[in-house]
């Protein structure tokens, strides 16, 4: 767990939350749809974060199933950009069985991959969800205080809020996608997108792999979607964010690391954008 500060938290490009309270979901085969809990509000999680009821009204609003824009939020496969799974239905903040949530109705698509997910939702293998987004506005909430005692009321786990003696109330998010998970959720976005390794080379390769993707889109002409455009450079550089960023405990301390030395990735995307 990594103990940032708002405008650490505020800057970041792409973070990811996973569902692990409420694994509740309905699954059709013949009309090829999955009806899921995307998040569960009121949890406090590893990062000590509340995302709480209304933090994607405005997304939704905006990008939604309903909206008439383009760069609708996306349905994926383990936060990878490449493999949309599904065209959303509807997406709604409401209640299931007594919790606030962000439930999702996906109709999964005639793909290889759109049909294999399908399967592995039938068969029980994925039962995890997890969401893509950017902080817009949170409070940071300690104990002791009016605002601190009212939150407590409304929790699903109060204990591991009064265990720290602090939380950040996150009340509005810009969603991006929600993906469905086939292993262990996350709070960090390298594990789903092939970083873990701690050996330097592959961290290395799987980094220059996906901006030689992006880097490709542009060659090839392929910058219609400028919104996904987007998404591919904030996931590399929450990726490279991420990778400079150790696992210290609580007590530690951080301070936002700068690529500049090492790569420089806003040259670099600007470099790319050229060559389109």
């Amino acid at each position: 767990m990594i103990n940032l500060t708002k405008d650490q938290k505020l800057g970041m490009s792409y973070a990811v939350k996973s569902n692990q309270q409420n694994n509740y979901k309905e699954v059709s085969l013949s009309e090829r749809t999955v009806n899921v809990i995307a998040n569960t509000y009121n949890w406090v999680d590893s990062d000590m974060d509340v995302l709480v009821k209304g933090c994607c009204v405005k997304s939704i609003q905006e990008r939604g199933p309903e909206s008439k824009l383009p760069g609708k939020i996306k349905h994926l496969s383990n936060h990878n950009l490449q493999e949309g799974i599904g065209k959303i239905e509807i997406l709604e903040e409401t209640v299931i069985n007594g919790n606030d949530v962000l439930r999702a109705y996906s109709r999964m698509s005639e793909t290889d991959k759109g049909e294999e997910v399908l399967i592995k939702y039938n068969e029980g293998i994925i039962d995890q969800h997890s969401i893509g987004f950017q902080y817009l506005q949170m409070e940071f909430l300690e104990a002791e205080t009016t605002e601190w005692d009212n939150m407590l009321k409304t929790l699903i786990n109060p204990d591991e809020a009064v265990k720290n003696g602090y939380l950040w109330l996150v009340k509005e998010i810009k969603l991006f996608e929600f993906s469905s998970l086939d292993g262990f959720g996350s709070n960090r976005l390298t594990p789903f997108l092939g970083s873990k390794s701690e050996n330097k080379i592959v961290q290395y390769n799987n980094l220059v792999g996906k901006l030689n993707h992006l880097h490709g889109m542009f060659k090839s002409g392929n910058v219609k979607d400028k919104d996904l455009i987007e998404l591919h450079e904030n996931q590399i550089k929450q990726m490279i964010f991420e990778l400079y960023t150790q696992e210290p405990n609580l007590k530690d301390t951080f301070v936002k690391p700068s690529v500049k030395s090492t790569l420089d990735i806003e040259e670099y995307l600007q470099t790319i954008k050229i060559l389109k």
